[in-house]
């Protein structure tokens, strides 16, 4: 009970101090349409003003260094130079690409390497049948290798960026919409398929990956997406400058709600743990 007491003023603080506040964020162009809804709505509840702004995230963090914005939600992918060093950055929300088959499949996971063989224009990796994976009771049946797709989804440059290494993909790929792609693996135990969600039919699996063949393999949960164990990923992070965190802490607790992360998963994005979540929340008011 004397916790509650301690914590009280705290939380009536902060909440005063965000019904007074104008805050200026930027949001990444990437992900700005699965955010920006409930972020208005939180700010029309709370009676303060926010002034979202779309651009990449290295403009972002530009207008972040010179004071133009309070905080910004960026692409930080893993091969790029973090901005930890220079601002409090913490995780948010994972854009990742799966591959799915069949349920009835015996392959459970495939490396990096093989999969820019199946879906890679390289003929030097070329992978057309499941015997060339090793899987020698689907005989010679040649991979049928699929791509869906979905409205602003970025999986295929994901998947080009990390496993292709930026050359293009085979011209035996077939394009076609997430959903129908989802029904043309359920019918055909020899395709494979590149998709931006977890499947929402009966009958698919996702596919543990590996970054070669001597790694161990990982699969799409958000645990493993987060500590980057799954390879095919691309982190958004939240990013602020230390003199304005005190003002902050109310608006960056609720983008590390249940509410906003139950936004972003129907939106297909992976959210962070619970856990995890909870204790960067309990790290950002301790501080």
């Amino acid at each position: 009970m004397a916790i509650f007491k301690t914590l009280l003023p705290i939380y009536i603080l902060c909440f005063t101090t965000l019904q007074a506040e104008e805050f200026r964020i930027a949001v990444s162009d990437l992900i700005v349409r699965d955010i920006q809804a409930p972020l208005e709505a939180y700010a029309d509840e709370h009676e303060f003003t926010l002034e979202i702004e779309s651009i990449g995230s290295l403009p972002a963090l530009d207008k972040l260094r010179s004071d133009e914005l309070d905080l910004a939600i960026v692409a930080l992918p893993d091969d790029n130079r973090s901005p930890r060093g220079e601002f409090i950055v913490y995780p948010f929300a994972y854009d990742a690409s799966l591959v799915v088959v069949k349920q009835s499949n015996p392959i459970l996971e495939i490396s990096m390497k093989e999969l820019a063989g199946i879906f890679g224009s390289q003929q030097e990796l070329s992978v057309n049948t499941w015997g060339d994976l090793g899987f020698s009771g689907l005989g010679s049946r040649n991979i049928n290798a699929l791509l869906g797709v979905s409205e602003n989804s970025i999986i295929l440059e994901l998947f080009k960026h990390y496993v292709l290494q930026g050359t293009s993909f085979n011209s035996n790929v077939s394009i076609d919409k997430v959903e129908n792609v989802e029904a043309l693996v359920i019918s055909n135990g020899s395709a494979i398929a590149l998709m931006p969600r977890l499947p929402k039919k009966n009958g698919l699996k996702t596919l543990m990956i590996s970054n070669d063949a001597d790694s161990p393999a990982f699969g799409p949960t958000p645990n493993n997406i987060h500590h980057g164990d799954y390879p095919i990923r691309l982190p958004f992070c939240i990013a602020f400058n230390q003199r304005d965190k005190s003002k902050l802490v109310p608006l960056i607790r609720y983008l590390l709600e249940d509410e906003m992360a139950s936004h972003l998963e129907s939106n297909s994005l992976f959210s962070l743990s619970n856990n995890t979540r909870r204790n960067l929340v309990m790290e950002l008011e301790l501080e």
